[in-house]
């Protein structure tokens, strides 16, 4: 006989599952109840720290977020993932060459990772290495071609270069993925 649904137990990557889902469709309040109460069942669920901490981040506490993920990242070191969003939270925090670092670790991790490509591109150009920026959009591109973000920023970059042509072929690009 099935157990009623109040007394069914759900195990904690079915919790992260659930709050993912909630996540990723902006429920941030119910999506972090969630990822705190994996974390009084174990406090060292290095995706539950990891995601609260992209929350935080999301929700602009920036020195919470680098708390929650960096513990996530000491926990597994070889989390790419957790890095890109460390580097996310610096940069938030206006630490750039902080977040370069942090997006480099994530790609020595996982080289093939077009988001962290991405951000490294957007903080190069925010510290107006443009030409580094240049570079990270492309290998972002290389990996991942109807990366919509990638080629708008790299269209913005363009433009700061003067070189517009380039600029509004990248922007067509991706009005014509998203």
């Amino acid at each position: 006989m099935a157990k009623p649904p109040e007394e069914q137990t759900v195990t904690l990557e079915q919790a992260l599952g659930i709050a993912v889902q909630h996540h990723t469709v902006g429920d941030l309040s119910k999506a972090g109840t969630i990822y705190e109460q994996i974390l009084q069942t174990n406090p060292n669920h290095t995706d539950a720290l990891h995601l609260l901490g992209v929350i935080a981040h999301q929700v602009g506490d920036n020195e919470r977020a680098v708390g929650l993920i960096k513990k996530a990242i000491d926990l597994k070191p070889t989390f790419a993932e957790a890095h890109s969003n460390l580097g996310n939270t610096l940069k938030g925090l206006g630490k750039l060459d902080e977040a370069v670092t942090s997006y480099h670790k994530a790609l020595s991790i996982k080289p093939d990772y077009a988001e962290a490509h991405n951000n490294l591109g957007a903080t190069f150009r925010e510290l107006g290495k443009l030409d580094e920026a240049v570079t990270s959009y492309h290998k972002a591109l290389s990996i991942k071609p109807d990366y919509a973000e990638a080629h708008n920023n790299l269209g913005a970059t363009f433009r700061e270069l003067g070189k517009l042509d380039e600029a509004v072929t990248s922007y067509h690009k991706a009005l014509s993925i998203k």
